[in-house]
């Protein structure tokens, strides 16, 4: 299964590719599984949506796999609340998944990619 990477790629870099992959499939290339790519330009606004709380919440689900958020926030000793709340803001950026069990990560890992050298939009 494909990992979810958080990155700053400039917008180039991501056309670049989108490209490739279109260049693979018109050419009737196999596509393998792509990785999931959050792309943020600014990296100050990745940590502005995975904040160290949501961090430590995607750190748990990996180790734990799908529990029921009632679980989680007791492993976290955490309001349920802000569980809840980190939960669905997690579900929005489709790093983490509902299941029958829960909640759980739907990739092999999550990685923060992000570089300290400014981007060319």
């Amino acid at each position: 299964m494909p990992k979810a990477i958080i990155t700053n790629f400039s917008q180039a870099e991501m056309m670049t590719r989108a490209l490739d992959i279109a260049r693979r499939a018109d050419a009737g290339e196999s596509i393998p599984e792509t990785d999931y790519i959050l792309n943020y330009l600014d990296p100050l606004d990745a940590y502005r949506a995975i904040t160290p709380e949501r961090f430590v919440l995607l750190q748990t689900l990996q180790q734990l796999g799908a529990v029921r958020i009632q679980q989680l926030a007791q492993e976290l000793q955490r309001d349920y609340h802000a569980v809840q709340a980190d939960i669905t803001a997690l579900l929005t950026l489709d790093l983490i998944a509902q299941t029958p069990e829960g909640v759980a990560i739907p990739w092999d890992a999550v990685e923060w990619r992000l570089t300290t050298i400014a981007q060319a939009a």
